[in-house]
């Protein structure tokens, strides 16, 4: 319940122990069918994933209008700040999450990972944040050619990405959950 998107990190690259404790907890996220055919391409190459933030920022468009909606003051969205260049916010590491093309769950698998990976950074002190628009921006000549540089085929589509690093500055108190957003059958 303490776990926020953070959009502000520091340029520490994550500690190793750190890394594979989080990758191990996006291998056992559950999947459809138990088909484990999800991959994860781990980025900590600066260069290449503030390239690829700015394409993904560029896909997103311009922010929304001044005062629309406020995600986090203390953790500033592309949404809110066109000042903002990367929908990566300089996260020393990414990790793009992709499925087989066709793969009617793949999407879902994807996004299960994705939470597994942000649970398990948040609880060794590491931010996170959720960033979509991943199949627009692999579809880019520089996307795909970071994919062939990982060795990840074109028979794999991105679903979406996850930012992780320690983070820089507080994250803000959670919102206050909105009401009569459960109904039961009993």
């Amino acid at each position: 319940m303490s776990r926020r998107s953070v959009r502000r990190f520091k340029s520490q690259q994550l500690s190793p122990e750190h890394m594979r404790q989080i990758l191990e907890a996006g291998l056992w996220a559950p999947s459809a069918g138990g088909r484990q055919s999800a991959i994860m391409l781990v980025c900590q190459d600066a260069e290449a994933n503030e390239g690829m933030g700015r394409i993904n920022r560029k896909i997103f468009g311009g922010a929304l209008k001044p005062g629309a909606h406020i995600v986090n003051e203390k953790q500033i969205s592309i949404a809110e700040d066109d000042s903002l260049l990367s929908a990566f916010y300089g996260a020393p590491t990414v990790i793009t999450i992709f499925a087989p093309e066709g793969h009617r769950w793949g999407i879902n698998d994807c996004t299960v990972i994705a939470q597994n990976l942000m649970l398990a950074a948040w609880s060794l002190g590491i931010g996170s944040v959720h960033v979509t628009r991943a199949e627009d921006t692999f579809a880019t000549e520089q996307g795909q050619a970071l994919m062939k540089r990982a060795g990840i085929g074109p028979e794999y589509v991105a679903r979406c990405s996850v930012c992780l690093g320690y983070p820089d500055g507080e994250t803000g108190e959670g919102k206050p959950r909105r009401a009569n957003r459960i109904f039961m059958v009993e």
